[in-house]
């Protein structure tokens, strides 16, 4: 089960089951640095692990953790029915607002993930206005995602005996892929070495790589260990080690040159240590040599 663990300056920690990991998060503090690659920091860390090591009898500490990642969140500065800004992002609404400017420019801002179906439509609405005619009304609320139809009659008892997997793998694929699951166990069915694991001590097959590259759109490996799947989110160095052999996947299906497939292997190593260097120890520095002498003064008291 999920849990909320509240800290001591008025913020939040999520503990969230994923598996067999657990994620934790998030810090919500203010942000600065490049936008196009927001990185975990050390201290990022130390409050992470410090906050639900208050509530735990059996500590953690960085080697338990096996992967980091940071994004960014558009927040309001002020919105609607909200008092004055806060100095705390902890604060800020988390709502969208939709802004008309005078030349008829349409601006959304704010929001979040889970609401993104209404920050579509609440956009099309003022679009519509600005255009000066009323659109078609918004189907998103009886839309379904892709996967939806047929994902129930995959959940039957039996149904991973009638298509010849097992109930692990066919829960599993049933879970991220719903009713296009039988596309999977078709890949499987045609190659079984597909069935293995695309990163050791974690539940994605390779299968779901010749997916992603055939049917998603992935372009690289980062797309595949980290937008695809999840794999690079729950064990970097895991993903970091089977970069190869999904390269190799990769550039069968995409027609990747040696050249190519190399270089997309280093840059996911490189991402990985870059990901993983807040959670390496650093080593102390060298102590500096001290002058031959019997006696030196530290602080303004001599010691011998």
């Amino acid at each position: 089960m999920a849990a909320v663990i509240p800290t001591g300056d008025r913020r939040n920690i999520f503990v969230v089951p994923w598996g067999d990991h657990t994620y934790l998060g998030t810090t919500d503090t203010d942000y600065a640095g490049p936008l196009d690659d927001p990185a975990v920091t050390e201290a990022d860390i130390a409050y992470i692990l410090g906050a639900i090591n208050a509530v735990l009898t059996d500590p953690l500490g960085p080697d338990d953790v096996t992967a980091t990642w940071a994004g960014l969140r558009p927040l309001l500065a002020k919105a609607p029915g909200h008092k004055a800004p806060s100095e705390r992002t902890a604060d800020l609404s988390r709502r969208h607002r939709v802004l008309v400017a005078d030349d008829g420019l349409v601006t959304i801002t704010g929001g979040k993930l889970t609401t993104y179906r209404k920050m579509a439509e609440d956009t099309l609405d003022a679009v519509g206005r600005v255009l000066g005619r009323k659109l078609a009304a918004s189907p998103t609320r009886r839309l379904r995602l892709r996967g939806a139809e047929g994902a129930a009659a995959l959940a039957k008892p039996g149904a991973a005996r009638s298509l010849g997997t097992t109930d692990t793998l066919l829960e599993h694929l049933v879970h991220r892929y719903g009713g296009e699951t039988p596309v999977l166990l078709g890949l499987i069915e045609d190659q079984p070495e597909l069935a293995e694991p695309l990163v050791p001590g974690l539940p994605y097959v390779k299968a779901e790589a010749v997916y992603a590259l055939r049917y998603e759109m992935a372009q690289c490996l980062e797309d595949v260990l980290a937008r695809r799947t999840r794999s690079l989110l729950l064990d970097a160095a895991a993903s970091g080690d089977a970069a190869a052999s999904v390269a190799a996947m990769a550039a069968g299906e995409l027609g990747w040159d040696d050249d190519r497939t190399a270089g997309e292997v280093t840059r996911l190593r490189d991402f990985v240590v870059r990901e993983l260097a807040p959670l390496t120890p650093r080593q102390p520095a060298p102590a500096p040599e001290l002058p031959d002498v019997e006696n030196v003064s530290v602080g303004g008291r001599e010691q011998s």
